[in-house]
């Protein structure tokens, strides 16, 4: 499998920046002696794992910025899963598409006041994104963005594995998520083709970007929120205690650099395909 293009954090980040972008992801699981790679176990994909009936995954949110995903593994034999390099969490009652932006809907620009990662659209909890290129619980992911796919995860026989994962919101305006909510989780682009997005979930899975900074470069997308309604964006509001901004100065700053890196590896990711395009045409 080619390697995708990596993130370049010299050209995101100055000085002491990158080593403030960098967050933990995976919790370890209670059952980490399980977690090793299986040489002689049967290697397979997640989600055509998910579909071939070989595993139950739940996707369990928490709160607007972290979720647990539990893989069951439902045969007798042990599995090495190769976990996804994005994915998103979506409302299992929710309706969305297999294109576009996908976060301008119930909710949109508005919730702009204090409280929670999105304010209080109408209609269910908003979809979520994420990445597990960190390793997983087998710690085989790769570092560079995208570079090495999604991490790897042993998963015994009948056995199941916890993984946590730091996730983004992906549609402004929409009730926070929270572990009532039923969510299911499914390939990143059947909700949203932006491969700035992707990219940007992508580098929250490979622990290359705090969960604030690439919250608010992925409202800068998904959302056509403008960095300055970014900065006028307030988690807290109170005429007591004052205003807690959303993001800070610096977040921000990080932010504007991510997202110029990510609109530059999208269009990295395009020439590929494009030149797949053309010599296929070429050869018929």
């Amino acid at each position: 499998m080619s390697q995708l293009p990596q993130l370049n954090l010299r050209r995101c980040f100055l000085c002491g920046i990158a080593a403030l972008s960098i967050g933990a992801l995976f919790a370890p699981s209670s059952d980490a002696a399980d977690s090793r790679r299986d040489e002689n176990a049967e290697q397979a994909e997640m989600f055509a794992a998910i579909d071939a009936g070989q595993i139950d995954v739940k996707f369990i949110p928490m709160n607007a910025t972290a979720a647990n995903v539990l893989v069951r593994n439902l045969t007798d034999k042990p599995l090495n899963i190769q976990l996804p390099a994005r994915f998103a969490g979506v409302p299992i009652d929710a309706q969305f598409g297999g294109g576009g932006m996908g976060g301008m809907g119930g909710g949109g620009m508005g919730g702009m006041g204090g409280g929670g990662m999105g304010g209080m659209g109408g209609g269910g909890g908003q979809s979520m994104g994420g990445g597990m290129g960190g390793g997983g619980m087998g710690g085989m992911g790769g570092g560079g963005m995208g570079g090495m796919g999604g991490g790897m995860m042993r998963v015994g026989p009948e056995r199941q594995q916890k993984i946590a994962v730091q996730t983004v919101c992906l549609e402004h305006g929409k009730p926070d998520p929270n572990p009532k909510m039923a969510y299911k989780i499914v390939p990143l682009d059947q909700f949203t083709k932006d491969a700035r997005v992707h990219v940007i979930c992508e580098a929250l899975g490979n622990r290359q970007v705090t969960q604030n900074t690439a919250q608010a470069a992925t409202w800068h997308f998904t959302d056509n929120l403008s960095w300055e309604k970014l900065a006028e964006k307030n988690r807290v509001e109170s005429k007591y205690t004052g205003n807690i901004p959303f993001f800070s100065p610096l977040e921000l700053r990080t932010a504007v650099a991510v997202a110029a890196e990510a609109t530059r590896l999208a269009e990295e990711r395009k020439v590929p395909e494009s030149e797949s395009v053309s010599s296929e045409s070429n050869d018929s």
